[in-house]
């Protein structure tokens, strides 16, 4: 098996920065910021920036995986060759009942409720459906089209967003940044925990590493690019935001808005930025949300034949199941898009958690792509950066499904059922052939890893193979 699956390294640093971008801008902003604001009152800038930091030390370990072993499915397929298969299925197995029944509906009913703050006679859910719809088909063209249509897409909403930061900075009143922290440095800090979830987003890109033109420079230069980018841009939103009225009315960004724009540039900031801002997450996610899906695949634990990739490289069986299954989704009936919402964020954050484990134990496991990787962590970062990333991802998890209460048991239901449907995937349940089967798994997983680290190797112009 080629480590490639058929794809073609087709993405470079500027496509790369645009899929960053894209996926980490997205509702989250439009919707948090006012909920931040309840929390630690006109600090909202300053939570900002603090939640900036552990993201960005989150995002160090996530170049230096990207960076050191480039490689398809990257969440599944490093912590599944570095640490555990289980863990790393169960990460995947979490985060498709995020993307299904989480983060696709949740874009798309965001989406269609922007729009009919400018067309109110639009339809929420069948709106919705052509939303999702109309960005499946594109990427079913491949994802060099994809990502063309993104970078047009993200040109327009910074665009808009920048028109927000410089039409609104003239109206900003000192009086409302008086006092900075109403809520003392408790809500400041709860603030930017929550304010985390929208810096997040950048590291799908591990997903992407063998569509990635020269990846070891590429990964670490577009991470150092998009984050601080996104970062500068958020911190313009909160200070325009809350310094054009007072804070306790701040609820969303649209009240903002309508205090200093006309009508043609409120509409330009609805459409330009706010539905852009979702539909460029739409369609990046669906770039990258397939890609450790097609490892799972290869490693047997779903049928083959769902990850077979048409002639344009798109792996459009798995593609069209995610985006059935998101209608689907839209359809059970009216779910509360906080429900959405948090669903998407416990996928998210389960993930990550083997992904960072995976990291710490890059160095000991395969040393010599380690030692040759063109970004790398060293001595105290080593450890602490993703030590960060476990930390923020397992407090999040905590919170949200607090938060969920009831919706909570069918996440549990369901990471039950993905721990059976792996252990007998496995031959760990017993029954027939069951050794055989377990065997034929770990050895699966045994070539596999060698194979990618040849293959990485190789790429670099090294000679040797690996142990």
């Amino acid at each position: 098996m080629s480590d490639s699956f058929g794809l073609k390294r087709v993405l470079g640093l500027k496509e790369l920065v645009a899929i960053e971008i894209g996926t980490t801008i997205g509702a989250g902003v439009f919707v948090l910021t006012g909920i931040a604001a309840g929390m630690t009152g006109s600090g909202v800038p300053l939570a900002y920036l603090l939640a900036a930091v552990p993201i960005g030390f989150v995002m160090m370990t996530v170049a230096m995986l990207g960076s050191a072993l480039p490689t398809v499915g990257g969440t599944y397929r490093y912590p599944s060759r570095l640490f555990s298969p289980a863990w790393a299925f169960l990460g995947v197995w979490t985060y498709a009942l995020g993307m299904v029944f989480g983060a696709f509906p949740l874009y798309g009913q965001s989406c269609a409720e922007y729009l009919q703050a400018i067309f109110p006679g639009l339809p929420l859910r069948p709106t919705a459906i052509a939303i999702l719809t109309f960005f499946y088909l594109i990427n079913l063209r491949g994802i060099q089209i994809a990502a063309g249509v993104q970078g047009l897409m993200v040109l327009v909403m910074v665009a808009a967003l920048i028109y927000f930061g410089a039409a609104g900075m003239p109206a900003v009143q000192a009086e409302n940044f008086q006092n900075l922290l109403p809520k003392g440095i408790g809500g400041l800090v709860l603030a930017a925990c929550l304010l985390t979830f929208t810096l997040q987003g950048s590291n799908a890109v591990i997903e992407l590493g063998a569509e990635i033109k020269d990846p070891g420079r590429a990964v670490p230069l577009s991470l150092l690019i998009s984050i601080p980018a996104v970062t500068l841009i958020y911190l313009v939103i909160g200070v325009v935001a809350l310094g054009v009225i007072p804070w306790q009315k701040a609820a969303n960004l649209t009240a903002p808005a309508l205090a200093f724009m006309g009508r043609a540039g409120y509409h330009f900031f609805i459409l330009g930025g706010a539905v852009l801002a979702i539909t460029t997450t739409i369609n990046a996610t669906f770039m990258w949300a397939t890609k450790s899906l097609m490892v799972l695949a290869h490693d047997q634990l779903f049928p083959a034949s769902l990850a077979r990739t048409s002639r344009r490289g798109v792996p459009q069986r798995f593609l069209t199941l995610l985006w059935a299954l998101s209608v689907a989704a839209l359809l059970l009936g009216k779910v509360p898009l906080q429900t959405f919402a948090s669903y998407a964020s416990i996928g998210g954050n389960f993930i990550f958690i083997p992904v960072m484990v995976s990291a710490l134990l890059l160095r000991k496991k395969i040393p010599e792509i380690y030692e040759r990787a063109p970004f790398r962590l060293r001595g105290f970062l080593l450890w602490f950066c993703p030590g960060v990333g476990m930390v923020l991802s397992a407090l999040a998890i905590v919170m949200l499904a607090a938060d969920l209460k009831q919706m909570a048991w069918p996440l549990l239901g369901w990471l039950a059922l993905g721990v059976l449907f792996f252990l007998g995937q496995t031959g760990r349940l017993g029954g027939k052939d069951a050794e055989a089967r377990a065997q034929s798994f770990r050895q699966r997983i045994e070539t596999d890893r060698e194979l990618m680290v040849q293959e990485t190797l190789k790429m670099r112009g090294g000679e040797e193979a690996a142990p």
